[in-house]
């Protein structure tokens, strides 16, 4: 097996929400064809309509971790290798090593999501970011879950916060490292 079978179809962070809140289309993307196949393009906030996106998690993401539109990819998507990848690749990382990032890795990122649904979030077709920049402010405005006592709801909202917190925290080492950290 070739190594993007090996890690990429463990792994899925970068399309199913964890990692990326949206993907860029760039010139040269077919967007008549990427609309054909289903995916859902917008504009951007603020910019002209030829500057499209689609949100993540991504509809063409299988739940075998597969691309249902593979073969037809954005050019962000089709150039885009994590840092883990580039580290196997490189040598840096042995397999078995960097199965268990991502093993680990999308178990944080389970946690978030479990923590999210206790919470009342059920926007599992949203990027997590996105999902916990909206709980956090309605609990900023001082909304909190009718099922939940405030005392619970803010022992998991600091619960939460953390969570959040370690997962981009594993996100920025492992995965796609911020320029900005260096």
């Amino acid at each position: 097996m070739a190594l993007p079978e090996q890690l990429c179809l463990h792994c899925g962070l970068c399309c199913n929400g964890t990692l990326f809140r949206d993907v860029e289309l760039q010139p040269g993307d077919d967007v008549a064809k990427l609309r054909a196949l289903g995916l859902p393009l917008r504009s951007r906030r603020g910019l002209e309509a030829d500057s499209l996106k689609f949100p993540q998690p991504c509809s063409a993401l299988c739940s075998d971790l597969k691309c249902r539109v593979y073969a037809d990819r954005p050019s962000r998507c089709r150039e885009f290798e994590c840092a883990l990848f580039k580290a196997a690749v490189a040598g840096k990382t042995e397999l078995p090593a960097a199965l268990k990032t991502i093993r680990q890795t999308r178990q944080m990122a389970e946690k978030v999501r479990g923590l999210l649904r206790e919470l009342g979030d059920a926007g599992e077709g949203v990027a997590l970011a996105k999902r916990f920049k909206s709980l956090k402010r309605k609990f900023d405005a001082g909304e909190l879950p009718d099922r939940l006592d405030a005392e619970t709801a803010y022992d998991r909202f600091a619960e939460l916060s953390l969570a959040v917190h370690e997962l981009d925290m594993r996100l920025r080492a492992k995965f796609h490292p911020d320029p900005n950290d260096r």
